[in-house]
């Protein structure tokens, strides 16, 4: 019995990891101090690219520190990513440019 709850178990991750690997990135553009798109809707396992392609650094920082903060400022040319495991809705802003807001929503599959 344990043996098949252990296979039935490493067959689910396995699906799981496929189908997590299978999502295309989705790119949000740091322009004219503007997240574009200002809304997004994803699965879990979703990667999430902000690029800066502003002449200004900016920062896209989770509110409530949730997960996906930056590890600082995002100089002009530079990227982020994170990839989104869990469902919810997660607001940011830019830090540097606190008018500057977008939203990601994972929706459960």
């Amino acid at each position: 019995m344990k043996a098949i709850a252990f296979f039935t178990l490493l067959v689910f991750a396995v699906a799981l990891a496929h189908v997590e690997a299978q999502q295309p990135p989705v790119t949000v553009d740091m322009r004219e101090f503007a997240f574009e798109p200002r809304d997004v809707l994803v699965v879990p396992g979703t990667a999430v690219r902000w690029v800066n392609r502003d002449e200004f650094p900016h920062a896209d920082v989770m509110e409530g520190g949730r997960p996906g903060n930056a590890q600082g400022t995002i100089r002009p040319g530079a990227e982020h990513t994170f990839v989104f495991r869990d469902a919810g809705r997660f607001v940011y802003r830019c830090s540097v440019h606190p008018t500057m807001l977008g939203e990601i929503t994972v929706a459960g599959q």
